[in-house]
C-alpha cells in the first residue's frame, strides 16, 4: 500500500505541481459523510429556484469554504484535492494545459462552477474528471476515507451534470465553452434540471444551424421608413444566443435589478421558437420609430409579428419583438434580441 501512495503523490507533484498530504487534505475536508452511511441525501425540488437563498459564498473567488476536485489516474486511481474556488480553477487549468485536447471541458467547467455555491444540502461541490480532461462530472457530495486515510475516494450524492468534449465542441459555433457552462449553471439555479438544460440548448442550436445557417435568412431592409438601411443576410452570435436561451427560454436574471423576462411557452419546441423567430424577421412588421444609431456605428431595427395561435399565459402577448443590430463595414443583421412582448406593458 505503500508504494501506491507514493506514485499517487508523485503523479499529483508531477501533474498538478503541488504537494499534498494526508494533513492538509484531511484539515480542509469540510464534509465527510454528513449523512451517514449509504446516505442519499434530499433531493430538490425541479420548480424550486435555487437561486432564492443563495449562499454567500457562490461565485466568488475568493470564499472560503473549500469545493473537491478529483482526477482519475490510470493504475493509481483518483487523486482528490480538496481547496477553495480560485486553487481548484488553477489546478484544472495547469493539468489541462499538458492535456490540451481537454481544454473545452476545463473552460465549461470553469463556467459552471464558478456560478454555482460551494455547498448544496449539507454536501461539497464535487467536480470529477477523467484522466485526461476530456469529460467531467459535477455534482455535490463528499470524500470517504478507506485504508485509514490513505485512499479518498469522492461520493457524488447529488448529480447535477457531466459533460463530455463531444458536448461542449458541438455548440461551439455558437456558445464558448465558458459561456456555455455559465448558461446551464445558472438555468440550474433557477431550477432547471441541468442535462434537460443541456439538451434545450444543443436543439436550439441544431435549428438555428438548420433553418437559418442551411437556407440562409434575409431581412428586406428599411426602405419604407425615414432611415434606411438596406437588405441583408442575418446571423446569430455566440453572446447574443446566450441570450436569448437564457433569457426568454431558461428565465434568467442577467444582474440585479433586471427587468422580468418574458418566457416562450414551454409547449413550443426549439424548432417552432427558431422558425418565429425567422418568420417576424422576414414577414413581420418593421417598427419605423425603433431605428436608431449606436455610437459604434451600427443601428438597431425593431422586427414585430403577432402570432395569433400561440397559448401564453394571461401575462404574456401573441406578439414576438425581434431586435436587429446592422452593421453598415459588414452589411450583416445580427439578432440582438427576441423575445414575446408582455401583455400590459
Amino acid at each position: 500500500m505503500r508504494w501506491r501512495r507514493a506514485v499517487a503523490l508523485a503523479i499529483v507533484v508531477l501533474f498538478l505541481g503541488m504537494t499534498v498530504s494526508s494533513a492538509s487534505v484531511e484539515a480542509k475536508i469540510v464534509v465527510q459523510e454528513p449523512h451517514g452511511e449509504g446516505s442519499t441525501g434530499v433531493a430538490l425540488n425541479p420548480l424550486t429556484p435555487r437561486n432564492q437563498s443563495r449562499p454567500e459564498d457562490i461565485g466568488a473567488i475568493g470564499e472560503l469554504a473549500p469545493r473537491i476536485l478529483s482526477i482519475d489516474f490510470p493504475i493509481v486511481g483518483e487523486i482528490v484535492i480538496v481547496a477553495q474556488l480560485a486553487e481548484i480553477l488553477v489546478k484544472v487549468a495547469q493539468y489541462v494545459s499538458r492535456h490540451t485536447y481537454g481544454k473545452p471541458v476545463a473552460e465549461f467547467t470553469k463556467g459552471f462552477i464558478e456560478e454555482i455555491p460551494a455547498k448544496h444540502d449539507g454536501y461539497t461541490q464535487v467536480t470529477k474528471m477523467n484522466f485526461w480532461g476530456t469529460k467531467v462530472e459535477i455534482g455535490y457530495g463528499y470524500v470517504k476515507s478507506e485504508w485509514w486515510g490513505l485512499r479518498k475516494e469522492t461520493v457524488i450524492v447529488e448529480h447535477v451534470i457531466t459533460v463530455n468534449r463531444d458536448d461542449v465542441t458541438a455548440v461551439g459555433d455558437l456558445f464558448s465553452p465558458e459561456e456555455y457552462g455559465k448558461l446551464l449553471a445558472m438555468a440550474w439555479l433557477n431550477g432547471w434540471d441541468a442535462e434537460k438544460a443541456k439538451d434545450i440548448v444543443e436543439q436550439f442550436h441544431d435549428e438555428y444551424k438548420d433553418v437559418f445557417v442551411k437556407n440562409g435568412v434575409t431581412f428586406r431592409g428599411t426602405s419604407t421608413c425615414r432611415i434606411k438601411l438596406p437588405q441583408g443576410d442575418v446571423i446569430l452570435d455566440k453572446n447574443r444566443a446566450s441570450h436569448i436561451i437564457g433569457r426568454h427560454v431558461f428565465g434568467i436574471y442577467e444582474y440585479d435589478g433586471q427587468a422580468d423576462p418574458t418566457i416562450f411557452p414551454k409547449y413550443l419546441t426549439m424548432r417552432e421558437i427558431v422558425i418565429l423567430i425567422r418568420e417576424t424577421i422576414e414577414d413581420g412588421k418593421v417598427i419605423c420609430k425603433s431605428i436608431s444609431r449606436n455610437q459604434d456605428g451600427t443601428y438597431n431595427v425593431v422586427i414585430e409579428k403577432t402570432f395569433p395561435e400561440l397559448r401564453t399565459d394571461p401575462y404574456t402577448s401573441k406578439t414576438l419583438k425581434v431586435v436587429l443590430r446592422y452593421n453598415p463595414k459588414t452589411g450583416i443583421y445580427k439578432i440582438w434580441t427576441a423575445y414575446l412582448k408582455w401583455l400590459w406593458r
